[in-house]
């Protein structure tokens, strides 16, 4: 008998320290930076587009540019 409650005095021990939980405490820092104002210039070079509506070209080389559009859509 004196066994017995030895045995499930050690489970019981065992399982109370195992259940026991920890707190981590984590510190995260956020910084924040401000991003640069996008600005947008005009490509230079030349770009083709080939879709199931037609086929696009343009090309630009920073004085003139030029675009020519072909539709093969039927419009009724």
């Amino acid at each position: 008998m004196k066994k017995v409650t030895l045995i499930i005095a050690t489970i019981a021990m065992l399982g109370i320290v195992s259940c026991k939980e920890t707190k981590e405490e984590s510190k995260t820092v956020v910084v924040e930076q401000e991003a640069a104002p996008a600005t947008e210039e005009p490509k230079e070079g030349t770009s083709l587009s080939v879709g199931s509506d037609g086929v696009e070209f343009s090309t630009n080389d920073g004085e003139s540019q030029t675009e020519i559009d072909i539709n093969t859509k039927d419009e009724k």
